[in-house]
């Protein structure tokens, strides 16, 4: 799709394309040539790709429907992009945030498109040969540590982490109690729209709830660290060349963003729960990648933190992404998506309550 066209199921189902030009004109100047189209992978947030001239850049708009604006709030992330352009982690360059939606029928941001590959269906076929597999593992962990490593009262975030916690403008610091109570009631109130039981969630809940550990001090989290929100370069040796998807990030416990790595780093694939390939990507069961122990190792030696509570952390993962998923199944049922993969949540999501279930009784160890 390029210039101002609006065909219907085009990119005007994301955003009026004509009030969308003239912001960007206004913020870059004239393209010469543009072009737009929707990106389908984009799970929660609605994303599409944008060509301004010779520059890449992403536009996001929160979603259609039937999804909290607190769940996927693409201004907290681009407030964080602000706060870390200063810092060396690899992050896309903040553009324009736009929040009248009488600009372009909804609101957005745009921020600069990272080069590198998103490894959602699997890993490229350099990574086969020699020590490839493992130095996957060695750069996600060593670019996590860095994560938490991050000066914050540089960024500015420690200064706004816990004030102004509204709808429109959640803090960047919630403790893990806060977070547990949301996601409980998050669930309830999607169950009692989807009108299903999942057996076991409540347990989960309560458990999670009643086994939260000590403080364990804040640093910068990413809240969705996962490979899904990673990018690398498809050519050897493996780099990790940016870390994308900012909008649950903020101030936090970092066991928390480790526990959500191990959660869904696959060791057999009865693990992944009948989750969809884009959901869950499992090429880690192969020979050569690290196990979850050894990933463990890594992170202690890199922070000088131990991981304790392993249970706590990777049932609490489990938990946010059933609730997540849960989303999005009530999206399929209400027709606010036609994503073909969330009806397949109607099975994944009763199955990854119960691993989680199996990860607090000690039934799947680390």
């Amino acid at each position: 799709m390029t210039g101002t066209e609006t065909e219907p199921g085009g990119a005007s189902r994301y955003l009026d394309t004509e009030g969308l030009y003239a912001a960007l004109a206004e913020t870059l100047g004239e393209p010469g040539f543009w072009a737009l189209s929707p990106h389908e992978p984009g799970l929660g947030n609605e994303t599409l790709f944008l060509v301004w001239g010779d520059r890449r850049f992403v536009v996001r708009r929160p979603p259609l429907a039937g999804a909290p604006a607190d769940a996927h709030d693409v201004f907290r992330e681009f407030r964080l992009l602000e706060a870390l352009e200063w810092t060396d982690l690899p992050t896309p360059h903040p553009v324009l945030a736009v929040e009248d939606e009488r600009v372009a029928r909804a609101p957005f941001t745009v921020v600069e498109r990272l080069d590198g590959k998103v490894l959602r269906h699997g890993e490229p076929m350099a990574y086969v040969e020699g020590e490839h597999r493992r130095r996957f593992g060695e750069g996600l962990v060593d670019l996590l540590a860095d994560v938490h490593a991050v000066d914050v009262a540089e960024t500015g975030l420690a200064d706004a982490g816990t004030g102004g916690d509204t709808a429109a403008s959640p803090a960047l610091d919630r403790g893990l109690e806060t977070r547990i109570r949301e996601w409980r009631e998050r669930f309830g109130a999607y169950r009692e729209q989807t009108d299903r039981a999942v057996p076991g969630a409540g347990t989960v809940g309560e458990w999670l709830a009643a086994n939260v550990p000590d403080d364990r001090g804040r640093t910068l989290v990413h809240g969705d660290y996962t490979l899904d929100n990673l990018k690398f370069t498809p050519e050897t040796p493996p780099e990790l060349v940016g870390v994308l998807d900012w909008e649950r990030g903020g101030l936090g416990d970092p066991l928390a963003d480790l526990g959500r790595l191990l959660a869904f780093w696959f060791e057999t694939e009865a693990e992944a729960c009948g989750l969809p390939w884009e959901f869950a990507p499992r090429f880690t069961t192969r020979e050569g990648y690290h196990s979850r122990s050894g990933l463990v190792e890594r992170y202690e030696a890199a922070t000088g933190r131990t991981f304790t509570h392993d249970r706590f952390y990777r049932a609490l993962a489990m938990f946010e992404a059933a609730t997540v998923f849960e989303g999005y199944y009530l999206r399929n049922l209400t027709d606010a998506s036609d994503r073909a993969g969330f009806g397949d949540l109607e099975t994944a999501v009763p199955a990854l309550v119960e691993r989680a279930g199996r990860v607090i009784d000690g039934e799947e160890p680390l």
